[in-house]
């Protein structure tokens, strides 16, 4: 080969490996709300209706309230009662409109669809469903707060090195148990906590005074009751606010030193949580016990890239 056919070689390898990587490196927006600092997809249906669902990465699988289920042509099946309400088998994931879809659960239950409950969730602004844990298993999301932009890979990129702003993000069974423990760093203490995108509280009126302006429905914190209480007994100085979530009737301590992925975050105000939360079903969810869960109020300022498929998550302040 002569030396200009060489060159030749090696520039259409180079475009077409520039090509590859740009295509695995490619990006897909999907229709969200970016309500409070928690996201919610907003997909449109055939039939022109928007399903609001909120993005919850603590939550359960992918569902929706019963009678949205019978207006996408699914019949529902009671199946049990659960928290309090009706769950219902559902069918196949719906297909959305062109340039207003959400892709499928890749975790177990892969592909479908369920039932919960008769009426849109009144503490998750009239949401009518949520999509939980086996919705982002096996993908890599992008959640820019800032932005307020949710997006995924369609082929996930390689692997970010493990450094000051990329740290561990574990699963218990990747594809089947797929909520996220990340460790976050308070008063100098090591703190493992589900990474929970959904947390929300509902404030009354005294702490929203105390906390900042905005709606009493906003993404939250919460920790176990006995560290709740190491704190307040350590810290005497840190700010309570008796009864300040007005849902669930919990008082709120205000952390002045919370570090995640090497970034100071600020004040963050976690709720009290009976132990028997994070001794019972938080354990049987996490590949390790946790003391608490941290959401969106620790994660406004942060783009988010959660990769489930290489278990780690990156932390960056957009420009």
């Amino acid at each position: 080969m002569t030396a200009r056919g060489m060159a030749r070689l090696i520039a259409t390898m180079s475009i077409v490996a520039s090509t590859v990587a740009a295509t695995a490196a490619a990006q897909t927006v999907i229709p969200t709300r970016y309500i409070a600092d928690r996201f919610y997809a907003a997909p449109v249906t055939q039939q022109g209706d928007t399903l609001l669902m909120l993005m919850d990465t603590g939550g359960g699988t992918v569902w929706v309230i019963k009678p949205v289920l019978e207006k996408l042509g699914i019949k529902p099946k009671f199946e049990a009662v659960e928290e309090g309400d009706s769950a219902f088998a559902g069918g196949p994931f719906p297909r959305f409109r062109t340039g207003a879809s959400i892709p499928p659960a890749l975790g177990r239950p892969a592909g479908q669809i369920a039932g919960f409950g008769v009426r849109p969730m009144a503490d998750f602004d009239g949401a009518v469903g949520m999509v939980g844990h086996n919705w982002f298993a096996g993908r890599v999301w992008v959640l820019d707060y800032p932005h307020h932009q949710a997006a995924y890979f369609e082929t996930p990129p390689p692997p970010k090195p493990f450094g000051p702003h990329t740290i561990p993000m574990t699963l218990k069974r990747p594809l089947t148990r797929d909520d996220p423990r990340i460790q976050v760093i308070v008063a100098a203490d090591t703190v493992d906590m589900l990474l929970d995108t959904g947390a929300t509280s509902v404030l009354s009126p005294d702490a929203i005074a105390i906390v900042g302006p905005g709606p009493a429905v906003r993404a939250s914190a919460f920790v176990a009751a006995r560290l709740w209480d190491g704190w307040h007994q350590k810290h005497p100085d840190w700010r309570v606010i008796t009864g300040g979530e007005a849902n669930m009737h919990a008082d709120l301590i205000g952390v002045p030193n919370v570090s995640i992925a090497g970034y100071d975050v600020g004040t963050i105000w976690f709720a009290k949580r009976p132990d028997r939360v994070y001794d019972g079903m938080m354990k049987a969810l996490m590949d390790k016990p946790i003391l608490a869960s941290i959401g969106g109020t620790a994660f406004r300022q942060f783009k988010l890239t959660m990769d489930y498929v290489n278990q780690r998550v990156t932390f960056e302040k957009p420009q």
